[in-house]
């Protein structure tokens, strides 16, 4: 056998997944987004200033602030990101309603 330790950690791959995934999002509802006000003849700030838009984005930063503590290294670090991530919590609930 070449290797005696596992090869993939396969926590690290679904830690790491949730801020892929956030940023996937982001782009995907920044995409269309951007797409729907070419497609209406809006201004991409009005657009992006929708709830539609506005809980995706948030959506996001709560993902992301979830792969990026459970990546942090440091206890500061895990602070901070946790932090941002209950505030964007907070956003999205806010921006659902």
């Amino acid at each position: 056998m070449l290797y005696s330790l596992p090869v993939i950690n396969w926590l690290s791959v679904l830690i790491n997944s949730f801020w892929i995934i956030g940023l996937s999002i982001l782009l995907a509802a920044f995409s269309y987004h951007y797409w729907l006000a070419d497609q209406e003849n809006h201004r991409l700030k009005e657009q992006l200033e929708q709830p539609a838009f506005q809980r995706l984005f948030w959506l996001s930063f709560v993902f992301v602030g979830v792969g990026l503590a459970g990546t942090s290294q440091q206890v500061w670090e895990s602070t901070v990101w946790i932090i941002f991530t209950l505030f964007s919590i907070v956003n999205t609930v806010r921006s659902g309603s």
